[in-house]
């Protein structure tokens, strides 16, 4: 049954492949770019925590293309975010999941990033995607089409092997595994910043907190959600978490995450006992970071909020399994006196699956990795950051 599951699953990507392929053919000589090209076109529509680890390399396009208007292309979840940086001149939303399943939207945005004529269109995820960021290469038309030769973690390798044409120039990857900061660096050489090395991205500081979000007693930050059941830590791991943190050190707690997560973060303030916020769909992006940079600590799965809790400064703990174990965290740059996220894992032998668990194990609830995890670690580590930092 597995086998057939699979075969089938080949099968729909396979003719949905093809049939995209000729829809965006059509959408491609449809629509006339200008005959002048013109402009840097920057195509990141990748997750929030890919953004933030890219600030770093982001900032420097401005040195590669000092005279050109740069326009970034954004996941629309981070794009606001985006129009508060200095680094480009316009910025474009997609939605990633809109630009896959409805055809509509799909010519709205083929068609304006088409028009806008760029002279270079660069992608730097090192994960490519065949229906979003190539697909939007191809559409730009653009005289210089640049990208990352990739791996094939969200990609067939056939669907590779034709998106590869739709590049004038592939900088190569290296195959040994490297932390995402790292590869980011490895592509802004291969771009022409030949000295350019990897440091913690350092975004300015957004706004200031509106009084609604203001927490006048010392507080630690949690994020219980994920982007998936199976990569989070059980709620009731999370509530007694809570609760021997407040009973330890005498913080209040803080919830936070999507919209969707409120539900999730009222279940582990119910399991804690105690009197904590629910933050989860209430803040933006930009009060976000202003939030974590304030807090004691930060507790998350593996979430974009580690990463943003390394961006301003604030100690950091990572409950993580093993998917991508080495590629997003640890961090493996030393810079003096800036607290780095700290992964608290389970080793398994199974560890770099990416994602695709092979151990048994209900797929609506945490992955052995994961719930293999104590409170007891957790706990620990807290105290390891904290005497460091005496």
């Amino acid at each position: 049954m597995t086998q057939l599951i699979r075969c089938l699953n080949i099968a729909y990507s396979f003719f949905a492949t093809m049939l995209t392929f000729i829809y965006d053919s059509c959408v491609i000589i449809t629509v006339k770019k200008p005959a002048q090209p013109k402009g840097i076109g920057l195509i990141r529509i990748d997750s929030i925590g890919d953004f933030i680890l890219w600030l770093d390399a982001a900032k420097e396009f401005r040195n590669l293309y000092p005279y050109a208007k740069i326009t970034l292309i954004a996941n629309h979840t981070w794009s606001d975010l985006a129009r508060l940086l200095p680094y480009w001149d316009e910025v474009i939303s997609v939605d990633r999941k809109r630009l896959t399943r409805n055809l509509p939207y799909r010519f709205k945005i083929f068609r304006q990033i088409r028009q806008l004529g760029f002279e270079a269109a660069i992608q730097p995820a090192f994960s490519r995607e065949y229906l979003r960021g190539d697909s939007l290469i191809r559409a730009s038309g653009a005289l210089h089409r640049i990208g990352s030769t990739g791996d094939l973690s969200n990609i067939n390798w056939w669907q590779k092997r034709i998106s590869d044409k739709w590049y004038s120039r592939l900088i190569p990857a290296a195959a040994k595994p490297l932390m995402e900061l790292q590869r980011n660096a490895e592509f802004m050489r291969g771009l022409g910043l030949r000295d350019f090395v990897a440091t913690i991205p350092a975004p300015p500081k957004f706004l200031d907190l509106p009084d609604k979000l203001t927490i006048a007693q010392p507080y630690f930050v949690v994020f219980p959600g994920s982007s998936r059941p199976g990569k989070q830590w059980p709620t009731v791991q999370f509530g007694k978490l809570l609760s021997e943190v407040t009973a330890q050190r005498g913080w209040h707690a803080v919830l936070c995450g999507s919209g969707e997560e409120y539900a999730l973060c009222a279940q582990v303030i119910a399991v804690a006992g105690i009197e904590a916020t629910n933050f989860a769909g209430i803040t933006s992006l930009a009060e976000l970071f202003e939030l974590i940079r304030r807090a004691k600590i930060l507790v998350s799965n593996d979430t974009s909020a580690v990463h943003i809790a390394a961006a301003v400064g604030t100690p950091s703990i990572c409950i993580l399994g093993g998917g991508h174990y080495g590629r997003f965290l640890p961090y493996v740059i030393d810079q003096a006196n800036h607290p780095l996220p700290i992964p608290v894992v389970r080793q398994m032998d199974c560890f770099g699956c990416n994602w695709q668990c092979t151990q048994p194990h209900d797929k609506n609830t945490s992955m052995p990795c994961i719930s293999a995890i104590t409170i007891d670690q957790v706990m620990e580590t807290i105290e390891k950051i904290f005497a460091s930092l005496a």
